[in-house]
Parts: structure tokens; sequence; C-alpha cells
């Protein structure tokens, strides 16, 4: 009979602040009956409108794990202040990147969702797959219900942050003790924690940087660029810096390169009001952009985002690259990092389109959109050897992404062949 290996008990930094919390076994046991297995990350809002944005970002920001303040006033100041600004100009940003069948996120789970379905069905195992987000929909409550109605007896999530952190994972722990108290789940539950050094998820990303174009020989750079946390949470015991550093150094070694050739930073800090997990993303391209060669390349990769969403499909080509090259012309470029949450986006967003006037080719963007939908696709266009500036995109709903997702699931459902 088919085994799982369950995790440890919820740590104490990962457990859910909900007092109906699930315990998870420590032993292994044998695998009855159907296995069910939630894929989780934070979410997208349903439109891109300023209304559902506001929905959204009004059920993100009043996380416990997320909000900076007391909640009485951090209510106050989000829901007089922080909401009517940053609604608008973030509804404006998820505009552009929006598709005919809805966001980016959702329709790239969707597809891992039937994909990880069909890798079961194929293989003859009693597995049941749900997608869900943290905020929005489709929600833990809604797939741990869902699964429960299909006659699940296990329970197995899988939050799709390779590095751990308490603002996410530990809010996915946290909406799962929810979930599993509301639908008055009896059975055991799998949690997986992290998989930041798994063998097949370093191949993975490694094997995309390679597809894109990378050659140390030319003298190309890898940046690794993660999601900056509060330094009170690494504080507080957040191993996430160590994870994204094992990380890098495993994709690295994979690539075989030099240390002299890689770096790290990390981007998307929400306010200034706290001191947030450095060196950045935007000062460090101006420093690379100032030391490079002649005729390198920059490669930038996400190995934390698992799919692509606003902080790489919006981030990276409209805020990021043009900073980069501009620095690359040697003009004077102001790398502040992200704004802080009171600061007047309409400046901001002003800012941006004059900087995105000057500096984008609108050509080269064309070019690297291609490239990226077609790496999405699967196939693997070559990169101009003339780009100085190269997005490596995230695996998406590509089949290294599922052999990933079945290698780290496999000792949880059975799955010998992964």
């Amino acid at each position: 009979m088919p085994v799982a290996r369950c995790t440890p008990s919820w740590s104490r930094r990962l457990r859910p602040r909900w007092k109906g919390w699930c315990p998870v076994s420590r032993k292994i046991v044998p695998v009855p009956g159907k296995v069910g297995v939630v894929i989780a990350n934070t979410g997208t809002p349903a439109a891109p409108t300023k209304k559902a944005v506001r929905k959204y970002l009004s059920q993100f920001l009043m996380d416990p794990r997320i909000c900076p303040m007391p909640r009485p006033i951090w209510w106050m100041l989000l829901h007089t202040v922080i909401l009517g600004k940053r609604s608008k100009a973030s509804a404006e940003k998820y505009r552009t990147i929006w598709t005919a069948a809805g966001s980016p996120m959702t329709v790239a789970y969707e597809a891992l969702e039937r994909g990880l379905a069909d890798y079961y069905a194929e293989r003859g195992l009693a597995v049941e797959v749900r997608a869900a987000m943290s905020y929005g929909k489709p929600s833990l409550k809604q797939a741990v219900k869902e699964l429960k109605d299909a006659g699940c007896t296990r329970l197995v999530v899988l939050p799709m942050y390779p590095q751990s952190a308490f603002s996410t994972t530990s809010s996915v722990a946290d909406g799962v003790a929810r979930a599993v108290r509301r639908a008055r789940w009896k059975h055991p539950v799998d949690f997986i924690d992290e998989y930041s050094e798994n063998p097949v998820y370093i191949r993975a990303i490694a094997a995309s940087v390679r597809n894109a174009g990378f050659s140390e020989e030319r003298g190309d750079r890898l940046l690794f660029s993660y999601h900056s946390i509060p330094l009170k949470d690494i504080e507080a015991g957040d191993v996430y810096e160590l994870q994204t550093g094992a990380t890098s150094l495993a994709v690295a070694g994979e690539l075989g390169l030099d240390r002299r050739s890689w770096t790290i930073s990390y981007q998307s800090r929400f306010d200034k009001g706290r001191t947030w997990l450095s060196p950045f993303t935007r000062p460090t391209l101006v420093r690379l952009a100032r030391a490079a060669e002649p005729n390198s390349r920059l490669f930038l990769v996400c190995p934390n985002f698992a799919v692509d969403c606003l902080e790489t499909l919006y981030d990276v080509p409209h805020e990021l690259e043009p900073i980069y090259r501009a620095a690359l012309a040697g003009e004077i470029v102001d790398a502040d990092e992200e704004p802080g949450a009171l600061e007047n986006t309409g400046k901001r967003a002003a800012r941006c389109d004059a900087h995105l006037e000057a500096h984008r080719d609108v050509a080269r963007t064309v070019r690297m959109k291609r490239a990226a939908d077609d790496f999405r696709r699967g196939a693997h266009r070559q990169i101009a050897d003339d780009e100085p500036f190269v997005y490596v995109p995230c695996l998406n709903k590509s089949r290294a992404h599922l052999k990933v997702l079945a290698a780290v699931l496999a000792p949880y459902v059975g799955d010998a062949e992964a």
C-alpha cells in the first residue's frame, strides 16, 4: 500500500493564528482512500477595475500577517487613505496585463490544476486537485469543502512559494486552519512548508535560464530577484533569507557559474515605514549597469514566483528594465525602491510614464513579450544578441513546472514514479 510521509507538526513560526488549527501527524502512515491536494497562492482581483482591486486589497492588506501596525489604526488608515489611491493605480496596472481569459495568475493555476489532475489520473492514483487563493477566489474554504465532498480522506496543502515566509506561507496555513474548521474536516492534513532546494525545482529554474540564452562565456550576468519581506520577520525567526540564498546557490551550481557572475536582490517593498530585506533590485540594477562590460547582457530571474503576476508582468518591463537601460546609457537614474503607502501615486505614475517615453523601445518590448509567451507554451525563441536586458519568465503552466509539483507532492500522494 502506498505511503505518505507527513510533515512535522506546525512549527511555532507557522502555527496558524486560528484556535481550531488542525495538527499534523509526524509518522509515516498509509494513504487510505482518496487524497485531496490544494495548490495555493496569494490571489488576484476578480477584474481589473478599481472596485474589484479595492475589494482584493482590503482583504489582502488586513491579513494579520501583512498589516504593519495595530489593526484598528491600520483599518482606519487603509480605508480612508491607502485603498483609494492604491486601488486606482493598481487597477491601471492590472489592465495592462489582463488577458481575454482573465487574470494571468488565474489562467495559469487553472492549467496547473488540470495538468496535475491528468498526471495522477494517467498513473491510476486517487488524487483530487484544487487550486485556491488566500485572498479572492477560488478560496481555500471552497477548495477544502469540495475535496471533502469528493470523498477525500487526506489533505495535502502545497503553498506555491518555494521559499517560505511569514507573510505568504504562514498566511496560507492560517487560511487552511480556518477552512478545515469550517468544513469540519476530521482527516489528516499535510502542509508542505517549502521546496527551495528540491532538485527538480532547481533543475527547472536552471533550465529556464539556459533556454533564455544565458551565456557566461560572453560575460552575461544573472540577477536573482526575490520579493522582499520586513526585517522584523527575519528577527522573529523567518528563514526566508536563508532559503533564497540556498536556492540561488543551488541554481548557480547547476549552471556551473562563477560566483562573480550572479547576485541576489529583493524587490516590491510595500512601504518605507519599516526596514525591509535588501539589497533592493532597483539600485542593484543601476550598479550592475554601470559595471557592465561591452556587449554583455543581464538576465533577471524571479525564482520565488511560481507563475508570472503583477510583480513580474508589469514591474519588470515597465519599471525595472527601463531603469537598467537608462543606467546602461550613463544617465542619472532615480533608483529608489517602492514608494511608501501614502505617497502620491499620481505623481509616481507621471514619473513612470515620462521615464518610459524616454527610455523604452516598443519593438524591443514586443520581442520580449513574444519570447515570454513562447516560453509559457514550451517553445523557446532565442533572444536577440543585442538585447542588454533579458527577463527569464517564471515556470508558469509549463510541463517543467508540472514535473516540479509532482516531485514535491510525490511522498504525500504515494507517487513512486515522480
